[in-house]
């Protein structure tokens, strides 16, 4: 009973109903189970400090294909109950050979093995993987002293396997102390080493032992708007650097990429391939699969806490120029998507997005798959006799998102048929995952209102509209949309 009440109270400090209590979990590893997005939720996981089991969390997907003929992913390991950052002590490794089948070969590594690091522990921050001379090479930032934030090394972790028995041999000596690396093998063997946060991205080439830099770590030229979380690819001869992006705002970095001819720059931006997707945070890779190109990034859409996140995979489209399609991640339209169109339009709050591969509402305490209509449960939807269906009691870190066709872009005013009750209550609008409004705070008066929101901006290439719940409690009737003359 005293384990089954430490998950309770760790579950409420985050608020976080929807991690499920689980009374022993499945840690016999390995353990495959068939899954969609958000991937490796429904694999299991100890809490923090607790013997109380939740879902496991995950970011920062680094993913392979090695030479068994399996797609790797190693991961961090966000903690629950969520703490910002500084929880994340470990590492998982998982696998697949359909991208439907995933299996989950346990941790590989964690903060306790690493004798040079910090003293608090935690701070297992985004990692990266390479292979060669038959053994696997693991890199992972990781502080070496309590003032954690401009202490970090590269430490390497090496073993004869890509899911088991690494054993840490060191750090990277002469790396700058930055967070992200990340390693390249061009076609010619040669190997190059990355990392950087906070705006600057270096590079350089390793040695053939793999655990040494060959010269100095150079900046890297011409990237745009580089925050953190490099990744290297080759298309065509060319090379793809794509990163995280500086976007403000509530919801969060983009990820965007550049190209050129040497892995070394100078780079040429290329824009945005995945739109903020509501974590804050967002670190991704980018890999070839079975002819099939793919994107691997992570969301919050599982738990509605930005500490608590899920790695997530679609497919990526490079086009013949080269360039790299927006990845579709917001699901698909309950019926179809409401149209921009110089004239007023009514959104029902009942009709977001039913999710596809994807989830298109989050309301903690119903933990669905990912491709599952939500109404066939009533979920969140009730009735009211004088205003029809409405979606009831949306709170902190729950939000709902409808698709957008724009075929007259420009200014159009938003307002929203609302109750609500808490004068604590705030909310902020986005469109393609970009605030539109800043934090709201409608009346707190109980009644059914119309509160005027703001004038928000349709693009021709927005696709989606979310409303997202800071903070409160509310029930939301409609929206509607109406061109500004």
């Amino acid at each position: 009973m005293k384990k089954i009440l430490i998950g309770v109270l760790a579950l409420s400090f985050c608020s976080l109903t929807n991690a499920e209590i689980r009374s022993k979990g499945n840690f016999n590893y390995p353990v495959t189970k068939r899954m969609t997005n958000p991937l490796f939720v429904e694999f299991d996981s100890p809490m923090f400090e607790s013997d109380s089991i939740g879902p496991l969390y995950t970011a920062d997907a680094s993913a392979h294909v090695w030479e068994d003929g399996r797609l790797y992913v190693y991961a961090s390991h966000d903690m629950e109950p969520a703490q910002g950052c500084d929880r994340m002590d470990r590492y998982h490794v998982f696998s697949t050979d359909d991208m439907l089948n995933w299996t989950d070969h346990g941790e590989i590594l964690n903060a306790s093995q690493v004798e040079w690091g910090c003293p608090q522990g935690g701070f297992m921050w985004a990692p990266d993987c390479a292979y060669k001379n038959g053994k696997y090479y693991f890199y992972f930032p990781h502080p070496d002293d309590e003032a954690w934030w401009h202490t970090w090394q590269t430490g390497i972790a090496v073993s004869d396997y890509p899911d088991r028995d690494f054993k840490v041999i060191g750090f990277l000596e002469g790396a700058p102390r930055e967070i992200d690396p990340c390693v390249f093998i061009d076609d010619d063997g040669q190997a190059y080493f990355y990392n950087g946060g906070g705006g600057r991205c270096f590079g350089g080439k390793l040695k053939e032992n793999m655990i040494e830099l060959d010269g100095e770590m150079v900046q890297m030229e011409g990237l745009e708007d580089f925050h953190e979380g490099t990744w290297i690819h080759k298309y065509n001869g060319k090379y793809y650097l794509s990163h995280a992006d500086n976007h403000p705002g509530a919801d969060g970095n983009r990820l965007s990429y550049a190209v050129s001819d040497s892995p070394l720059g100078p780079w040429k931006d290329m824009g945005v391939y995945v739109f903020p997707t509501g974590c804050g945070t967002d670190h991704g890779s980018i890999v070839e699969y079975k002819g099939q190109w793919y994107a691997f990034y992570h969301n919050c859409d599982y738990s509605g806490d930005w500490g608590l996140r899920s790695v997530c995979v679609d497919p990526l489209t490079i086009k013949e120029d080269g360039s790299i399609e927006v990845v579709k991640n917001w699901g698909d339209p309950y019926k179809k998507p409401f149209i921009v169109n110089n004239e007023e339009v009514i959104v029902e709050a009942e009709n977001y997005n039913t999710g596809g591969n994807h989830r298109g509402f989050h309301k903690r305490g119903f933990d669905k798959i990912a491709n599952k209509n939500y109404r066939k449960d009533n979920i969140g939807i009730r009735k009211d006799k004088k205003i029809g269906n409405y979606v009831e009691s949306l709170s902190k870190g729950e939000w709902m998102r409808y698709s957008s066709e724009v075929k007259t872009p420009g200014k159009y005013r938003l307002a929203v048929r609302m109750k609500n009750g808490n004068p604590d209550s705030r909310f902020h609008v986005s469109i393609n995952g970009i605030d539109q409004t800043g934090s709201m705070a409608p009346d707190a008066n109980g009644e059914w209102t119309l509160v005027n929101v703001a004038d928000i901006e349709f693009q021709p290439d927005s696709r989606y509209l979310d409303f997202r719940v800071e903070n409160g409690e509310m029930d939301i009737d409609k929206f509607i949309i109406s061109p500004i003359n």
